[in-house]
């Protein structure tokens, strides 16, 4: 369906987060972990996470991110009402440098997304304070795994050259998102009103922390 609220288009935000939390429950290392240390990953890193996401399914040809067919398509409208034409230019502009990379090679993309979900603090500035895990080592082995994964998969692709290359431009992109998406859910939050805040579906509460 076709948004046309302030929170209708937050909520559009609900569809795309589960598939990409689906995602995440095939991926045995993460499935393995402690229950509530799951939910504190999911809740806290689950929405930075899905600009990136969305770089797989973003349509060139037609400036639009469509995941499946049956989709209604999120293009620069929808995404200038929830966060600000400011916030949209800048988030734009990161978002093409991941796209960059998706169309590069999508599996650095897909082994970046399991890597910093089971990173903890990856989402920074939420003002609710992120609970300590149960089990923090079972989550810094997985990711570790994952990070070495990632990191010898670009090698070999790719070359150590390139990969050293590659590898920098992740991390600069990761540091420039993690600001910016601070600064865009601020943004949000300011402009949720009661009566829209009330309208938003549990899902979106839980990774807006309201």
């Amino acid at each position: 369906m076709h948004a046309m609220t302030f929170s209708q288009k937050l909520n559009s935000h609900t569809v795309p987060l589960i598939r990409l939390l689906a995602f995440f429950k095939q991926i045995p290392e993460f499935d393995r972990l402690n229950v509530d240390d799951k939910v504190t990953l999911i809740k806290f890193n689950l929405l930075p996470l899905l600009c990136i996401s969305c770089t797989l399914s973003y349509k060139i040809e037609t400036d639009q991110i469509v995941e499946v067919d049956s989709d209604v398509p999120w293009d620069s409208s929808v995404i200038q009402e929830v966060y600000g034409y400011d916030g949209y230019l800048q988030m734009r502009k990161i978002f093409e440098s991941f796209v960059y990379i998706a169309k590069y090679d999508q599996k650095i993309i897909q082994l970046a997304l399991i890597t910093l979900v089971l990173t903890k603090g990856f989402s920074t500035g939420i003002a609710e304070y992120e609970p300590i895990l149960n089990d923090g080592m079972a989550v810094y082995r997985a990711q570790n795994f994952y990070t070495e994964l990632l990191w010898k998969y670009i090698e070999t692709v790719h070359g150590p050259e390139k990969a050293v290359h590659i590898w920098g431009k992740l991390v600069t992109h990761f540091i420039t998102w993690q600001t910016l998406h601070k600064k865009l859910r601020d943004n949000v939050q300011r402009n949720l009103v009661s009566t829209d805040m009330n309208e938003l579906l549990p899902l979106m509460k839980a990774v807006f922390h309201f």
